[in-house]
C-alpha cells in the first residue's frame, strides 16, 4: 500500500474515536461556558430520542408480524408451486382476497408481484438443482452444542441429499476437536449428502486467528467438491453458521425460496432475525437483555432492508463467493466486510435481503456469574470492531467512480452514525441532562430553565420508556416454553430484568463501543475473541414462528 494511502487510511480509523471523545469533551466544556445552549440541545436531542423510539417501535412491530405471517408458510410447498407459476399465482391471488390482515394482504401483493416479474423473465430456476452448503466453524465448542445445530439442520424439510454439512475446525484446537469432529461425522454423516471436515492450518502467512479465515478455508474446500460435480456457482448457496446456530425445519426451504424469487439474486446476501433462545433460561438478566436488544435490533433493520448489512450467521450464492474470494482471513468483523466486499466488488450494486425467520444462537453463560458479565463485554467490544469497516468502506468507494456519489455520502454517514449513536447516545441521555446544572449552574440566567431543565427532560424520556412495555411484550412472545426445573417465580426475574435496561446499555453497549473506537484510534487492533459456549443443562431449543403449514 502506498504511504499516502496508508496515512489517509490510518487517519479515517481515527475519525470515529475523535468524533466520539470529541463528543464528550465538548458536552463538559459547553456545560461550563455555555450552559443554556446546552440546556437547549438537551432538550432537543431528547426529543429526537423520543421520535427516534417511536419510529423503532414501529418497525418491531412490523418485523413482528412478518415473522409470525412467514412462519405459518408451508415453504417447501411454495418450492413446490414454483414449478408451475400460473397456478401457484392463482392461488396466491385467491388468498390475497381472503387475507385476515392487511400485513397478510400486502405480503402476498408483494410475493404475486415478484413472481410475475419471474414469470415475465421466463419462469424461476428448478429448485431441485439447488444446492446448500453450511459452514460450522469450530475452535473448542463442546459436543452438545454442535450437536444441537446439526440436529436441527437434520430436521430440515428440505431434500438433504442436497445439502452439504462442512464441519470447519481449527488445528490449534487439537486431538479434542477432532474426535468431537469424527463422533459427529459417525452420527450424522449419512443424513445429509455431504458431511465434510476440514482443519483449518494454524500459522498461514497473511491469516489472524479469525472465523474468516476459517470459513473461508473450509468453503474453498467444498467449492472444489462442488466444481467436481459440475454443480453451477449461482446455483449453491452458503450459509455461513456460527457453531450454536439452531434452525427451523423450514428455514433452508425458506431461504430456497427467496433466493429463487429474488431479481439478481446472486448479487444480494439472505439475512436471517437471530435470537438468542438456545440457553436463555440459564442467561444472567443482564446478559439475557443484551441478547434480546440484539435480536430487537436486527429486527428493526430488517424492516429497513436498504440499511440491512450481514451479521452472524447469513447466507450468499457460491457465485458471489468466489467473485470476491471469499471472506476476509485478517479481520474480526467478517460477517460485515463480507458485505461491504461484494459491496465495492460489484460498484455498489450488492444489498442485504431480510430472511423473516429466526436463527437461535446461545446467549453469553461462562462458569460464574462475574466471567458471564465479563464474557458479554467482550462479545460486545467485538460487534462494535465492525467500525473497522469505515476505514475499509471510504477508501474502496473512493476509487471507484462507477458508485453514485450520493451512494458514497449515505453509506458512509450511516455507517458512522450508527457507531456514533452506539457509543455516545446512552451516556448523554443518562449524564447530559445533568452536566449543565452541576457545571454552569451559576452562569443560566434563566432560573425557571434551570429549575424545570430536569423535569422537562425526564419527562420527555419518560414518554420514550412507555416503549418498554412493547419491547417486554415482544420479548415474552419470542421467549421459549419455560423449562420444568425451573420454577415459575423465574418469570419475575423476566420482568424485573428490563430496569436494568440503564446500566446495561451504558456498561455492555456504549463501553465496549467507546472501547473499540478508542482502540482504532490508537492503532490497537483486536483479536478475534471467540464467545465460550458453556450449556448448563441439555439445550432444547423453542424456536418462536414455527410454521403452520398454511
Amino acid at each position: 500500500m502506498p504511504r499516502s494511502r496508508k496515512v489517509s487510511y490510518r487517519l479515517l480509523e481515527m475519525v470515529p474515536g475523535l468524533l466520539t471523545w470529541s463528543t464528550f469533551l465538548v458536552s463538559i466544556v459547553a456545560s461550563y461556558f455555555s450552559p443554556v445552549w446546552v440546556a437547549f440541545f438537551i432538550i432537543l436531542f431528547d426529543v429526537f430520542w423520543l421520535f427516534k423510539a417511536v419510529n423503532i417501535a414501529l418497525h418491531l412491530v412490523y418485523t413482528h408480524r412478518k415473522l409470525q405471517l412467514h412462519g405459518a408458510y408451508d415453504w417447501r410447498l411454495r418450492l413446490e408451486g414454483l414449478g408451475d407459476l400460473p397456478k401457484f399465482i392463482r392461488t396466491l391471488e385467491q388468498q390475497t382476497a381472503i387475507a385476515p390482515t392487511r400485513v397478510a394482504r400486502e405480503d402476498l401483493e408483494d410475493e404475486i408481484t415478484r413472481l410475475r416479474r419471474l414469470k415475465a423473465g421466463g419462469g424461476a430456476p428448478d429448485y431441485h438443482t439447488l444446492f446448500h452448503i453450511v459452514l460450522l466453524p469450530t475452535v473448542k465448542e463442546p459436543l452438545e452444542v454442535l450437536r444441537t445445530s446439526i440436529e436441527s439442520y437434520r430436521r430440515s424439510d428440505f431434500p438433504l441429499s442436497r445439502i452439504m454439512i462442512v464441519l470447519a475446525c481449527e488445528e490449534r484446537s487439537g486431538q479434542a476437536a477432532s474426535q468431537i469432529a469424527d463422533r459427529l461425522r459417525k452420527e450424522f454423516g449419512s443424513a445429509f449428502g455431504h458431511f465434510l471436515v476440514t482443519v483449518h492450518p494454524d500459522g498461514i502467512a497473511g491469516e489472524a486467528r479469525t472465523k474468516g479465515a476459517n470459513i473461508t478455508y473450509a468453503a474453498r474446500m467444498a467449492a472444489e467438491m462442488v466444481k467436481g460435480q459440475e454443480i453451477k456457482p449461482e446455483s449453491v448457496l452458503v450459509s455461513a453458521f456460527d457453531a450454536d446456530t439452531v434452525v427451523k425445519p423450514g428455514y433452508f426451504s425458506q431461504l430456497s425460496y427467496t433466493y429463487l424469487t429474488t431479481p439478481d439474486r446472486t448479487r444480494a446476501s439472505y439475512q436471517p432475525v437471530p435470537v438468542y433462545n438456545n440457553n436463555v433460561w440459564e442467561a444472567p438478566a443482564v446478559n439475557r437483555l443484551v441478547a434480546i436488544n440484539s435480536s430487537f435490533w436486527q429486527m428493526v433493520e430488517s424492516s429497513r432492508p436498504d440499511r440491512l448489512v450481514t451479521f452472524s450467521s447469513h447466507s450468499m450464492s457460491l457465485s458471489a463467493l468466489l467473485d470476491v474470494n471469499f471472506w476476509p482471513v485478517d479481520v474480526v468483523s467478517e460477517d460485515s466486510q463480507i458485505f461491504w466486499r461484494c459491496f465495492l466488488k460489484y460498484h455498489g450494486e450488492y444489498r442485504t435481503i431480510p430472511l423473516f425467520s429466526v436463527v437461535s444462537l446461545d446467549a453469553v453463560v461462562l462458569d460464574s456469574y462475574m466471567a458471564s458479565l465479563v464474557g458479554q463485554y467482550r462479545q460486545n467490544r467485538r460487534w462494535a470492531w465492525g467500525i473497522e469497516n469505515f476505514p475499509y468502506l471510504l477508501t474502496g468507494m473512493a476509487k471507484d467512480p462507477l458508485i453514485p456519489r450520493w451512494k458514497k455520502y449515505l453509506y458512509g454517514y450511516r455507517l458512522l452514525e450508527g457507531h456514533y449513536f452506539w457509543a455516545t447516545a446512552a451516556l448523554l441521555i443518562a449524564f447530559l441532562g445533568w452536566l449543565p446544572l452541576l457545571l454552569g449552574m451559576g452562569r443560566i440566567e434563566n432560573q425557571v430553565l434551570a429549575l424545570n431543565l430536569p423535569k422537562v427532560t425526564g419527562n420527555i424520556m419518560t414518554l420514550a420508556t412507555l416503549f418498554l412495555i412493547l419491547n417486554v411484550a415482544l420479548y415474552f412472545n419470542i421467549l421459549p416454553e419455560r423449562p420444568r426445573h425451573h420454577s415459575k417465580w423465574k418469570f419475575l426475574g423476566m420482568f424485573l430484568q428490563w430496569l436494568l435496561i440503564p446500566i446495561s446499555q451504558i456498561f455492555f453497549a456504549a463501553l465496549p463501543a467507546i472501547d473499540a473506537q478508542t482502540r482504532l484510534m490508537l492503532g490497537r487492533h483486536m483479536e478475534f475473541w471467540v464467545t465460550p459456549k458453556v450449556r448448563k443443562e441439555p439445550s432444547q431449543p423453542m424456536l418462536p414462528f414455527n410454521s403452520q403449514r398454511l
